[in-house]
């Protein structure tokens, strides 16, 4: 992937996600989007797709296209042990959640131990008939009609959903649908593409297509990056502002923001 996906949804994710984990039917409010890379494990095999904190918990949200097995019960345990004991400083439970383009609703567990279950979450969109839903996107673009935020990320979303065309074309035709649409949002496609160029990595293994379809949505993702980067800046500056009014000391400061000496010393002096 050519983006750093922790960037582009950290700042929209809050706002989109919540639309997304409502498509889902995840319940609850979204406070904020957790990163999800860890320097002490390999971030190819133990990466979780999205983190969301709730009000009332954690959610890890994770995309998959085959039957959730043993070694994924035990990833996505991986998961919730990591995000729990490294970076995620709070007592809310952690729940994991898989969208599948394989299964059909249901919950799975993984036995730790004789009197421990932990619960896996599967949900499914193959109750929407995808073909038809893209049919009437492109008749929206062909009549110039207004796409709401949910339209939007359910096109994304096309591959989880009943079709005749199989899961990379489904993304290539994301894709292709995503960059027609007139007058979309940069935040709101950042976050789109962003979903897009996440599930084309993770799904797509045909390397022409994959290419393709990273060219049709990432053109001009470094423009995007770049755009997300500057959003975290100025929200981190104001943030460090307001805690040096409160009296945090410098290393504090760093400790809480999780950002360079350098850049807390440049916002103060502005």
């Amino acid at each position: 992937m050519r983006f750093h996906e922790d960037t582009i949804f950290k700042i929209e994710g809050q706002k989109y996600g919540q639309e997304l984990i409502e498509i889902i039917n995840i319940k609850g409010r979204i406070l904020k989007v957790h990163q999800t890379e860890y320097g002490i494990v390999d971030p190819k095999m133990y990466k979780p797709d999205l983190v969301f904190e709730l009000e009332d918990k954690i959610v890890i949200l994770e995309f998959q296209s085959s039957y959730v097995d043993v070694n994924d019960k035990r990833r996505f345990r991986f998961y919730s042990a990591i995000i729990d004991q490294v970076k995620v400083k709070s007592k809310k439970p952690i729940e994991v959640h898989v969208l599948s383009t394989a299964e059909l609703e249901k919950t799975k567990y993984y036995k730790i131990n004789p009197d421990s279950l932990f619960p896996i979450y599967i949900h499914s969109l193959k109750s929407i008939d995808g073909d038809n839903f893209i049919s009437k996107m492109y008749t929206k673009i062909t009549h110039e009609e207004h796409f709401t935020e949910k339209e939007l990320l359910m096109i994304t979303l096309f591959c989880f959903m009943k079709s005749t065309r199989d899961i990379e074309e489904t993304i290539l035709d994301s894709a292709e649908l995503i960059t027609r649409i007139p007058g979309l949002g940069k935040e709101m496609a950042q976050f789109a593409k962003g979903i897009v160029l996440m599930l084309c990595d993770k799904f797509v293994e045909d390397e022409t297509l994959n290419v393709k379809i990273t060219n049709i949505v990432g053109g001009n993702m470094d423009n995007v990056e770049r755009y997300a980067q500057d959003r975290v800046n100025k929200n981190n500056e104001q943030i460090i502002i307001k805690l040096n009014e409160k009296g945090f000391t410098i290393d504090e400061i760093i400790e809480t923001v999780n950002v360079s000496k350098d850049f807390v010393e440049k916002t103060l002096a502005n």
